[in-house]
C-alpha cells in the first residue's frame, strides 16, 4: 500500500504535512538540549546535602515536602528534571509565578556543578 501526498496549486504542503514536520523538529530540538552538560558531571550527593539548607527551608524535611506544603516535593524527583529546573531559574530562563523571585534568589551564584550536587541529592532520595 502505498499513500501519496498531494500538494496544493501553489506547491504547499498540506497542514498536516507542516505540522507534522514542525513536531519532528521541535522534538528533535528538545531531546538534544534535555539535560545538556550533565554527562560531563554527575554531581555528588554528600556536596548536595551541605548546599541544600536553602531548598529544605521551604521543600520542608529534606525535600519530602507533606502536600500541606505550598511547596512541591523534590525528594526523590527526577536528576534531569530537577538540574534543569534550578539551571532554568538561576538563569532567568523560568517563570512560574510567585515562586519565580523565590527559587531565583535561592539559586543565585550557584554553578552548574553546585546545582548538579543539589539535583543529585535530592533524587537520590525515594519518592
Amino acid at each position: 500500500m502505498q499513500s501519496v501526498v498531494k500538494f496544493h496549486r501553489n506547491g504547499s504542503a498540506p497542514s498536516s504535512i507542516r505540522a507534522a514536520v514542525l513536531f519532528c523538529i521541535l522534538a528533535m530540538m528538545t531531546h538534544s538540549s534535555r539535560g545538556a552538560g550533565i554527562a560531563d558531571y554527575p554531581g555528588d550527593p554528600k556536596k548536595g546535602l551541605a548546599r541544600s539548607a536553602a531548598c529544605v527551608s521551604c521543600h520542608e524535611g529534606h525535600g519530602r515536602s507533606t502536600g500541606t506544603s505550598l511547596f512541591p516535593r523534590i525528594g526523590g524527583q527526577n536528576f534531569e528534571y530537577l538540574y534543569r529546573s534550578l539551571r532554568e531559574y538561576r538563569d532567568g530562563q523560568r517563570r512560574m509565578g510567585w515562586a519565580r523571585m523565590m527559587m531565583t534568589d535561592a539559586v543565585r551564584g550557584f554553578s552548574d556543578d553546585d546545582l548538579k550536587d543539589i539535583a543529585r541529592h535530592f533524587s537520590s532520595m525515594r519518592w
